[in-house]
């Protein structure tokens, strides 16, 4: 099974229609944190393949920023919240 990391995806695009069909993507591969950003737990294989969606939805102009966050990192985020997300999910079976 391939090891999956939290990411950040934020990202400005400039034409409404675009802007829409971008975040509604991104709502199919994580969590929205605010307007433009969102949290993803992908493995580098489905990073890449997002990637590749969205150079296709957005435009020259537009810019998107993704940021790979280490298991140490993601265990060190805090929230106003305190709850646990960011963390690693419990292994729910083993396959032996």
């Amino acid at each position: 099974m391939a090891k999956r990391l939290w990411y950040l995806v934020a990202y400005d695009v400039r034409e409404p229609k675009r802007l829409r069909d971008v975040a509604k993507h991104l709502e199919g591969y994580g969590e929205r944190l605010q307007y433009s950003v969102f949290r993803c737990r992908l493995t580098e294989r489905e990073l890449e393949r997002l990637r590749w969606e969205l150079t296709r939805k957005m435009a020259e102009e537009d810019d998107l920023l993704v940021v790979g966050l280490c298991a140490r990192c993601g265990a060190r985020v805090s929230q106003r919240q305190g709850d646990d997300r960011w963390k690693e999910p419990a292994e729910t079976f083993k396959v032996v």
